[in-house]
């Protein structure tokens, strides 16, 4: 298992090999950003696209952004697609990646379901609740 980084200049390629599915993320979104405009964040270089490799195939992707917050340096994790591969290896290799760039935590907004998730295998803890008001 490896968790790869995939740069800019091959964004298509990844796109046609499985990073398509982020799309599916991208319906949970709420309005903040759609497939075709994620692709171009990530052709353009403004977010990371990562992929996690099992015995040569791709069964994961992550966009991901790390922030350098006033008071932390945050890996933030916008959209995200592994049916079955969170487990704990998988969120290892991405911690480790987190570290390498100065990191001191992994920050992700999510559904109820996958919070319930995350709080269970991962000890995440909620931060506070996002919100809209539509006008």
């Amino acid at each position: 298992m490896r968790l790869l980084h995939i740069p800019p200049a091959h964004i298509d390629k990844a796109w046609r090999e499985g990073a398509h599915n982020l799309a599916e993320a991208c319906k949970w979104a709420s309005r903040e950003v759609t497939p075709d405009p994620l692709k171009m964040m990530l052709a353009r270089g403004e977010r990371q696209l990562l992929g996690l490799d099992v015995d040569g195939q791709f069964v994961a992707w992550a966009a991901v952004q790390v922030q350098q917050l006033p008071n932390i340096r945050v890996f933030y994790i916008y959209s995200i697609y592994a049916p079955g591969s969170t487990g704990p290896e998988a969120f290892r290799l991405l911690a480790d990646l987190a570290r390498s760039e100065g990191c001191s935590s992994i920050r992700g907004a999510c559904v109820e379901q996958v919070a319930r998730l995350w709080e269970r295998k991962l000890q995440a803890k909620r931060l506070y609740h996002m919100m809209e008001i539509d006008l």
